[in-house]
């Protein structure tokens, strides 16, 4: 796997369509709902986490947002390199300092410690067996 950096075709593809939909001046929760994904689905899906891009939703990509011949071309390319690669990690997408700020929920009153959370950080960044 490459590093999060951009360089992976899922990144890529990713990219791609977040600039084509803001080119068409299309919010993300919008264009989410018109290709048939829940406003987190697509997030991800713009972070490089291929799988929430079926059949259906390249049909309304293409038709969402009126591709022409030659984007529509670039867009098949770069959805079929993501699919072919190794699926991004976890820690590909996600960063720890973008989940450290998360508010947490405990039985007794108070804040989590420091310790707490790096625990809780370090559970989510393992990678599975």
């Amino acid at each position: 796997i490459m590093s999060a950096s951009g360089t992976h075709p899922a990144r890529k593809l990713g990219a791609w369509l977040k600039a084509e939909r803001k080119k068409r001046d299309l919010v993300a929760r919008i264009f989410a709902s018109e290709i048939r994904l829940s406003p987190a689905e697509y997030s991800e899906l713009e972070a490089g986490v291929v799988r929430w891009a079926g059949t259906e939703q390249e049909k309304q990509i293409v038709r969402t947002l009126g591709l022409t011949a030659s984007e529509r071309t670039t867009f098949e390319s770069l959805l079929r390199h993501a699919r072919d690669a190794a699926p991004l990690e976890f820690s590909d997408v996600y960063t720890r300092d973008q989940l450290a700020p998360m508010r947490l929920r405990r039985k007794s009153r108070g804040q989590a410690s420091e310790k707490e959370i790096n625990e809780i950080l370090d559970a989510v960044f393992t990678p599975l067996p």
